[in-house]
C-alpha cells in the first residue's frame, strides 16, 4: 500500500511499515525539545511521577529564553530549569545570550534534520516540518515518560495533500500564501490531519518564507504541516550539521483526505483583522487600503529570520519610519541578531527609526503589546502575538507579511508595497531632478 509522507517517517522511526491511519503505534523520538514555556511542568511531572533517569540526555535540547525575570515565582522556575539541567549533564542547553525562538535556536544549531522525530509540548515546533522532520504534539506527562523511556505512543493521524505550482509575485511572502490557503480553501477540521505540501511552486518559496507560511497555518491550529525536503533544504543544513538525513517522500498512489492545488500566482498580499466583538476577518490588503497604524511588531514568532528582515528593507528602499508609528523589529534569535549587527542592518534600521528588541523580551509583549485600545491600531507578523490580542480587551490588531507591515510603517497607514514603492520611487526621481535644476543654475 502506498504511503504518505508521514507514514514514510513513522515506518523508519518504528522498522515497520506504517499504513493504516488510526493505529496506535510506539515511536522512539530522536530529538525531545523544550523551553522556559514547558519545561518546569515537565519537570514536576517528572520528579512527582518518581522518575530519577533521563534515559539519553544528548537527545534533548532545551533552551531558555525567559527575560526579563517578573516574578518571585519565574525566579524559581528558571533555578529550577538550572538545576535540572546541571543534575542530568545536559549539553544541548541554551541559555539566555545563546538563545532566542526555540525552534529557531534548534535547526540552526544543527540538531534537526529530515526525516527526524521529534516531541515537545509547544505548538511553535510545529514548524520544524518545513525542513521534512516529523514534529511530534505531547502533553507534558507524556514528555516527562519520553524522557525517562525514550518511548512515546501515538495515533497515526490523516494527511490532505496540498500541491504548490506557479511563482508568487514580487511583493507575496509565505505569510501572504498561508492566510490565502485559510481565506479560501474548505480545510479539514481534524486539528492532527497532516498539512503536506510539495509540488514545483516549492522551489519559488525560500526556506524562510516556508517558516512563515507553517507558522500560519500552525497559529489556525493544526499540528502538522510537513514540507518535501528539496535542494533548498539540503543547502542549509550542510552549513549546519553533519548529521544522518532521510529525504522521504511520499508515494505516487498514497491516499489522502482531501487534496488540494495552490496556485502561487494567484496569491496576493493579505491582511487578517480582529477587532474586539467581531469575527477575525481576511481580504486582500487592497481592503485595508488607507488604515492608520500606530505601533508595529516585525519579526519575533513571525518573520524574524535574516533574510526576512533585508528583504523588507530593500523593499521601502531604506525609507525612514513614519514619526507617528512605533516600529519595534525583533530578531528570532541571538544568531540572527548577530548577523544583523555584524552586517550593519542593525544599525540601518536605529537610523530609520526602528527599535530593536531581544527575542527574550517576547512574553513582555505578548502579554501586553502596550495598552490595547480601538484608538491604537495595532500591526504584527507574528501570529502568536495577534492570536494573544485577540484574546484582550478593545483590541484593534491586524496582521500581515513583514513587507506589508514595514510599508505601513514607512507610510502611516495599511499600503499596498506596490504603491508605496512607486511613491518612493517618485520621490526619489523628483528629488534628484530638484538637485540637479540647482546644480544648473549654480552653473549659469
Amino acid at each position: 500500500m502506498a504511503q504518505t509522507l508521514i507514514q514514510k517517517i513513522l515506518s523508519r522511526n518504528t522498522g515497520n511499515k506504517i499504513e493504516q491511519t488510526g493505529d496506535i503505534v510506539r515511536v522512539q523520538p530522536e530529538m525531545i525539545l523544550a523551553s522556559n514555556l514547558s519545561i518546569n511542568k515537565i519537570i514536576r511531572k517528572f520528579n512527582q511521577s518518581g522518575m530519577k533517569t533521563i534515559i539519553n540526555p544528548d537527545r534533548l535540547v532545551l533552551v531558555n529564553n525567559a527575560s526579563p525575570v517578573d516574578s518571585v515565582h519565574q525566579t524559581r522556575d528558571t533555578q529550577q530549569f538550572q538545576d535540572f539541567v546541571h543534575h542530568h549533564n545536559i549539553k544541548s542547553y541554551y541559555e539566555l545570550g545563546r538563545s532566542g525562538f526555540p525552534s529557531n535556536v534548534a535547526i540552526n544549531n544543527g540538531h534537526i534534520v529530515p526525516g527526524m522525530l521529534t516531541v515537545s509540548s509547544e505548538q511553535h515546533f510545529s514548524e520544524l516540518g518545513v525542513i521534512g522532520c516529523l514534529p511530534i504534539l505531547a502533553s507534558e506527562h507524556e514528555m516527562a515518560l519520553s524522557l525517562a523511556t525514550g518511548e512515546l505512543w501515538i495515533q497515526i493521524p490523516v494527511s490532505a495533500k496540498f500541491r504548490l505550482n506557479g511563482e508568487p509575485g514580487q511583493w507575496i511572502t509565505g505569510t501572504d500564501v498561508g492566510l490565502h490557503i485559510i481565506k479560501n480553501y474548505d480545510l479539514p477540521d481534524d486539528p492532527k490531519c497532516v498539512l503536506e505540501f510539495s509540488g514545483e511552486g516549492l522551489a519559488g518559496l525560500p526556506l524562510n518564507e516556508r517558516y512563515n507560511l507553517a507558522r500560519i497555518l500552525t497559529y489556525y491550529g493544526y499540528q502538522y504541516v510537513l514540507f518535501e525536503p528539496d535542494p533548498y533544504v539540503l543547502e542549509y543544513l550542510n552549513q549546519r550539521t553533519a548529521d544522518e538525513a532521510h529525504f522521504e517522500r511520499p508515494d505516487e498512489n498514497a491516499e489522502y483526505v482531501d487534496e488540494f492545488e495552490i496556485n502561487l500566482s494567484a496569491v496576493t498580499p493579505m491582511i487578517a483583522v480582529s477587532v474586539e466583538g467581531e469575527e477575525v476577518e481576511i481580504a486582500g490588503i487592497e481592503t485595508f487600503t488607507g488604515k492608520k497604524i500606530h505601533k508595529i511588531l516585525a519579526g519575533a514568532s513571525g518573520a524574524g529570520r535574516y533574510e526576512d528582515f533585508l528583504r523588507a528593507l530593500k523593499m521601502v528602499r531604506y525609507s525612514k519610519i513614519h514619526q507617528n508609528v512605533q516600529m519595534i523589529i525583533m530578531p528570532s534569535d541571538t544568531m540572527v541578531y548577530s548577523d544583523m549587527i555584524n552586517d550593519g542592518l542593525a544599525g540601518i534600521f536605529l537610523d530609520l527609526g526602528c527599535e530593536i528588541y531581544p527575542s527574550s523580551l517576547f512574553k513582555v509583549l505578548k502579554d501586553g503589546l502596550g495598552v490595547y485600545t480601538k484608538a491604537v491600531h495595532v500591526m504584527t507578523t507574528s501570529p502568536a502575538l495577534f492570536q494573544s490580542a485577540c484574546q484582550t480587551e478593545g483590541h484593534y490588531v491586524f496582521l500581515g507579511s513583514i513587507i506589508s507591515c514595514f510599508a505601513a510603517a514607512v507610510q502611516g497607514t495599511i499600503i499596498h508595497p506596490k504603491a508605496l514603492e512607486e511613491e518612493i520611487i517618485r520621490d526619489q526621481q523628483h528629488s534628484h531632478h530638484h538637485h540637479d535644476s540647482h546644480n544648473d543654475k549654480q552653473e549659469e
